[in-house]
């Protein structure tokens, strides 16, 4: 399931960028068609038209989710734009800063591609470099088709610096984005344990970066005789047994840290209250399991745990301080079993 809607997100990205981005290449394109019909350059005016033409056509590519041909026509699109507009207009009217941002915007679709292949985000970069410089070096010795007045050469190279500048930074944006909430993800799956989808060991070490170790009591149990249950029923009995554990625990502790500790073991962080108090919640969860009975596949079992906890004292480590509530409920296991030590 987690599969399913991590693929729902990516192409939920893919298709808002795409989009957005179109929308966004179309305003700018009819923008340049009234600066053309403005300055009365007729033929530009037509190639404008027919770009405009084109970017209609591209939202039924995307509708379609053909999102790697409408890159590819798009970026295609761009170089021709750029290097008709730059061989009439002049260099110094900033179309070839269009470049510079389709480097980026080939990284960023190779990312999101199926194939995530990085050579040919390469090849784009280095045809970008191509046709920059071959304009450069054009446009150096070859004056431009039109004479355009200071005002449209002005007018169009701050905004192509602009929009260049805002371009590049939009898709970092969108890229950082993603790339954090997967970061996010990935760091909770690595915390979360999968069989019972409480916290981890990890999860644990994660807690008390956050949260002072001063006044807390760590309590340790684990299931009595939990090597018979998988014996005898088996291990997806077990895993059902540790997964209604975790369950019954998370939810009766709902004001406290649980997790998983590792195996049949699990750990709770609880506020160092009087001792009356905290004893009498360990004692509560531990009668609480002992009265469940864990039914599936028409068998029924009944079971215990056995519980040690320990106060927290100065400069103790965290692993030292697991060790003695572990101490304690070995001792409580060696005394009969089910049963709180404190």
């Amino acid at each position: 399931m987690s599969a399913i809607n991590d693929k729902k997100q990516h192409y939920k990205t893919i298709s808002k960028t795409c989009l957005y981005a179109n929308i966004l290449y179309l305003i700018l394109h009819v923008f340049y068609l009234v600066l053309f019909v403005v300055a009365k350059l007729y033929i530009l005016v037509w190639v404008t038209a027919g770009v405009i033409a084109l970017y209609l056509f591209f939202f039924f590519l995307i509708w379609k989710r053909k999102y790697y041909l409408y890159a590819l026509l798009c970026g295609n699109e761009f170089f021709a734009f750029i290097a008709v507009t730059t061989l009439m207009l002049g260099f110094n009217t900033g179309f070839h800063f269009y470049l510079i941002a389709l480097c980026v915007v080939s990284f960023f679709t190779s990312y999101f591609s199926k194939k995530k292949n990085v050579k040919g985000s390469i090849i784009w970069v280095g045809l970008s470099l191509t046709i920059y410089l071959t304009l450069y070096f054009v446009t150096a010795f070859n004056q431009p088709y039109y004479h355009i007045e200071k005002w449209l050469e002005v007018t169009l190279f701050t905004t192509h610096a602009v929009v260049v500048f805002a371009f590049i930074a939009t898709y970092l944006v969108i890229f950082i984005k993603y790339a954090l909430s997967l970061e996010k993800k990935i760091m909770n799956q690595s915390r979360t344990d999968e069989l019972t989808q409480i916290g981890n060991r990890y999860a644990l070490f994660d807690y008390f970066e956050q949260e002072s170790k001063k006044d807390k009591v760590i309590a340790l149990f684990d299931i009595d005789d939990f090597k018979n249950i998988n014996d005898i029923y088996g291990h997806v009995t077990g895993d059902f047994i540790l997964k209604r554990v975790a369950e019954i625990s998370s939810s009766f502790l709902k004001d406290d840290f649980v997790c998983r500790y590792g195996g049949e073991e699990f750990v709770v962080v609880m506020e160092d209250d009087k001792f009356e108090v905290v004893f009498t919640k360990l004692e509560d969860l531990r009668k609480t399991i002992e009265k469940e009975t864990f039914e599936f596949n028409n068998t029924k079992i009944n079971l215990t745990i056995t519980i040690g906890a320990s106060k927290y004292e100065d400069d103790l480590s965290l692993e030292k301080w697991v060790a003695l509530a572990d101490e304690k409920m070995y001792f409580g296991k060696n005394s009969g079993k089910n049963r709180t030590v404190f």
